[in-house]
């Protein structure tokens, strides 16, 4: 009797509904711009647990002039800059993918400074005070969230020369050298850009050249670059050459330039 009571007990148990409760992700206190977490000195890092985080309309109006592909599982911080300078936020080390969007003051006012994935930076003002939000970039809703805010590096510079003396080919392209120098750039956010114009007759001979990427160690590099032209064929003799130079890092931009003369030479190979 008593092993037909278990057994019943035990088959019955096999359609009970389950009593256990499924895991709920706690609520995160950063969730909206109104409870943002101060960042009151740089460099600062943070790191939380984002996956009871939320995203509301707040998120979605900026990211109307963003275009992140989601806004899932948003959370806010808050800096006021004691002097001008710039700041840098990299959530680089989470566990997740995501980017993040930044307001000079009330994010309801829809003033937004910077947006990216992963890493951005944006000049600030001294007493200004600006709003962070990291968010996941796909359906994914958080993890484990890794976050450092720190200091905006130098701007970027960037010097270009260019050799006086090119080389004009058989088939009508031209080559020019010179020489360049950057710093505090992205390699592959900088590049050498020139035109280069020859009076061949009537006809004002005009082509492009592009050099890219850099190398921004702060070493002077040698640079090559060929010239082609669509509206006629580049010869020996005289020619003009502008060249611009660009450095860019995280945030801010700078321009190198030069104007040269430069005497092509003909190779007849």
């Amino acid at each position: 009797m008593l092993r037909t009571t278990l057994t019943a007990v035990a088959a019955g148990a096999l359609f009970l509904p389950s009593l256990a409760t499924a895991a709920v992700a706690a609520p995160v206190t950063n969730d909206t711009a109104a409870t943002a977490t101060t960042i009151s000195t740089l460099p600062s890092s943070f790191s939380e647990d984002t996956t009871g985080a939320t995203t509301d309309s707040l998120d979605a109006a900026l990211n109307a002039n963003c275009g992140a592909p989601f806004t899932n599982a948003s959370v806010w911080f808050r800096y006021t800059a004691p002097a001008d300078g710039g700041l840098v936020a990299d959530m680089s080390a989470s566990d997740y993918t995501g980017g993040f969007m930044a307001t000079e003051g009330d994010p309801s006012n829809g003033a937004l400074v910077a947006c990216g994935p992963e890493a951005v930076g944006f000049p600030t003002t001294a007493g200004q005070t600006y709003y962070i939000v990291a968010f996941s970039d796909t359906v994914t809703n958080g993890g484990q969230l890794a976050v450092t805010f720190d200091t905006a590096p130098p701007p970027p510079e960037i010097s270009v020369t260019v050799n006086p003396r090119g080389t004009a080919y058989k088939d009508g392209s031209a080559k020019l050298t010179g020489t360049y120098s950057c710093t505090n750039a992205d390699d592959f956010s900088s590049e050498i850009d020139g035109t280069l114009t020859q009076r061949v007759g009537r006809v004002k001979v005009t082509g492009d050249f592009f050099v890219y990427p850099l190398q921004c160690d702060g070493v002077v590099h040698q640079w090559v670059g060929m010239a082609t032209s669509s509206n006629g064929l580049f010869r020996g003799g005289k020619g003009a050459s502008v060249t611009f130079g660009f450095a860019c890092g995280l945030f801010d931009c700078s321009l190198g330039y030069a104007e040269q003369k430069v005497q092509l030479s003909t190779n007849k190979k």
